[in-house]
């Protein structure tokens, strides 16, 4: 934990001056974060003492990963929406995660039973379940459950779009469960920040003012909450890593026609959570306190959908160009790699834009349509050469 302390402790101090935070708290909360370590550790000694299960830092439960999309969500959109928290609130919550910290230090002090746990995490790497696997494996297993078992699933349409069809009806869960369950996380968020200015006008001020340059801003949320990268690992594992064994299957017309229908396919799966976010913006932008600009009305929710439909062009494109999987669906292309990660600074750059919400709507609504004609051409000239089975 003093290693934690010291390591958080220059780039708060630095960070916090830069930006205006009291010293005071930036001293605080280096010792926050260590409080907050010493009650996560503690809470999964407890869980071991109760159940006999221990867990791998690697492997956090599934509570873990729900809470830390819940934190990561509210300290990235708070400060969008200028719903900020006051200083005493502040105080107050990092001197809760200080003081929780230390019944947490006891407990680890004293727990009795590290032997015992390092025997059962030791023995599972020994037999051949250390991290690299066990998440290879639970990566199968879950795959595996979510695909429907059911031997009746039919259609009644021909060629592509009988078997497109068939992946589709089969893995419902894998490609519509996260989906579906980001959109109501946005419906309930979207829901929350319309109860706050209605109980607060000073906050509904903030909020109507910030709505005019905030649309840039939802490039970035629309690549984090983007079904993509699901949509062409379920495609890759349980479909074409053996389709592409068939010379038929890389014939530049059947590629294209295939990528058409998983396009609409995948379009279809992101539009959920953009309809519910540009729905939601708009409310926002009316309840807060409308606009003179009517037009805004319909930018809102166009801008939302059309950044979602270009990042589900984006990432089939990447998949029929570049192919990154090999048979263990590990990602092997470097170009890949490199694509995303400079998709990722793009949308992070649009966190620093103001721009006036028409003109960056019909900017985005343009460069969309441009960008889904190009990659369509692309993966007609290109794909029968670039799909295919990595070693």
């Amino acid at each position: 934990m003093l290693r934690t302390i010291i390591g958080f402790f220059p780039a708060v101090l630095l960070f916090g001056l830069l930006y205006g935070v009291p010293v005071w708290l930036c001293i605080l909360l280096p010792f926050f974060v260590a409080g907050a370590k010493l009650t996560a550790a503690s809470a999964l000694l407890l869980r071991y003492e109760k159940t006999g299960k221990s867990v791998n830092e690697n492997m956090p439960p599934k509570l873990s990963w729900t809470l830390t999309a819940l934190l990561l969500a509210a300290a990235f959109g708070l400060p969008c929406l200028n719903a900020l928290l006051p200083l005493p609130a502040v105080l107050i919550l990092v001197l809760l995660g200080i003081a929780a910290g230390l019944p947490g230090a006891v407990r680890i002090a004293r727990f009795p039973s590290y032997r015992e746990i390092c025997q059962l995490l030791l023995a599972e790497k020994k037999y051949g379940t250390d991290y690299t696997q066990a998440v290879k494996k639970a990566n199968a297993e879950r795959q595996q459950k979510m695909i429907s078992p059911e031997t009746g699933i039919t259609s009644s349409k021909k060629g592509f779009e009988y078997f497109n069809e068939l992946f589709v009806k089969r893995h419902r869960k894998i490609l519509w469960r996260s989906a579906e369950r980001i959109a109501l996380i946005l419906l309930a968020v979207m829901l929350g920040v319309l109860l706050l200015i209605r109980i607060n006008p000073e906050l509904r001020e903030q909020v109507n003012r910030s709505m005019s340059v905030l649309l840039p801003y939802f490039a970035f949320v629309m690549y984090l909450i983007n079904r993509g990268t699901i949509f062409t690992t379920a495609l890759f594992m349980n479909c074409d890593h053996s389709m592409l064994t068939y010379s038929f299957y890389k014939k530049p017309s059947f590629i294209l026609k295939l990528f058409r229908i998983r396009l609409r396919e995948i379009i279809k799966i992101n539009l959920l959570p953009a309809a519910v976010t540009g729905a939601g913006l708009t409310a926002v932008l009316y309840f807060s306190g409308g606009t003179e600009n009517l037009l805004n009305y319909v930018i809102f929710p166009l801008t939302v959908i059309v950044m979602s439909i270009f990042f589900s062009v984006h990432y089939l494109t990447l998949y029929y160009l570049l192919q990154p999987y090999n048979i263990h669906t590990q990602v092997k292309s470097g170009a890949y790699t490199a694509v995303i990660w400079i998709t990722y600074m793009v949308c992070y750059l649009f966190l620093q834009l103001r721009l006036d919400t028409l003109a960056f709507g019909l900017a985005a609504t343009a460069f969309c349509i441009v960008y889904c004609i190009a990659a369509c051409i692309l993966v007609y000239k290109l794909a029968y050469k670039t799909f295919r089975l990595r070693s």
